[in-house]
């Protein structure tokens, strides 16, 4: 099996201000122990000098303006990344909720600067269902650079209940093989606490399982121990 612990620098590619810590916090705690740099490149990290009122997703969230809400989602994201020895790298640009202001060309010439000297990137992979994870893991697909060790992951917690990670829609246009990425205890607990700090988004998240953000970890938990960590898959 091709082994998951990464060529260092890693940067991980995050479309909101929680996915990467949702999707690889245990991972990224125990790579980063181990002396692995990481950055979690969020590129849909909004606009902290916006002048439009809240998105809906905001707005539901405590905020009642887009610069409020990227100021404060930043600051729980700065607080989860220390919780798992990650460096925050925020792009500017606004989520679905929004207009994105810029194309896709000018949009990875910023992302390729704040990935910077890594070595291994990853990037969203599965189920791919909201579209700005679809958007962004596309992107990262085909303009990739070769010289990379890039991965895609598994995408929670919207990947609960949606089966065996594999290209469902035809994204991808290839079936990618995922490995579990085992973590310690002390990895695993170094997660929950990060996670803790996204607290604007608990409610909303929780909707996922139609719960409780309680509950909503419990099942991301139970999920990645019958599977045997969180999921990445090499591409060639």
């Amino acid at each position: 099996m091709t082994s998951t612990i990464p060529a260092g620098p890693v940067a991980i590619l995050s479309p909101h201000l929680d996915d990467g810590i949702l999707s690889l916090g245990a991972a990224i705690a125990d790579w980063s122990r181990r002396g692995i740099p990481v950055r979690i490149v969020t590129v849909l990290a909004g606009d902290p000098d916006s002048t439009a009122p809240a998105g809906p997703w905001d707005r539901t969230s405590g905020f009642a303006t887009a610069e409020a809400a990227a100021r404060g989602r930043r600051e729980e994201d700065r607080a989860a990344c220390s919780a798992v020895g990650a460096e925050p790298v925020w792009l500017s640009y606004p989520d679905a909720q929004y207009e994105r202001g810029a194309d896709d060309d000018r949009i990875w010439a910023e992302l390729l600067e704040a990935v910077g000297e890594a070595r291994t990137v990853l990037s969203p992979g599965f189920p791919l269902q909201h579209a700005d994870h679809a958007w962004l893991g596309s992107l990262a697909l085909a303009r990739r650079d070769p010289a990379w060790r890039f991965g895609l992951y598994v995408e929670q917690p919207y990947a609960i209940g949606s089966g065996r990670p594999r290209d469902h829609d035809g994204r991808l246009g290839f079936d990618p093989m995922f490995a579990w990425v085992p973590a310690s205890i002390g990895a695993r607990r170094a997660k929950r606490r990060a996670l803790l700090s996204y607290r604007s988004q608990h409610e909303q998240l929780a909707e996922v399982v139609s719960g409780t953000w309680s509950d909503l970890q419990r099942r991301i938990a139970s999920m990645e121990r019958e599977r045997g960590g969180e999921g990445i898959a090499w591409v060639d």
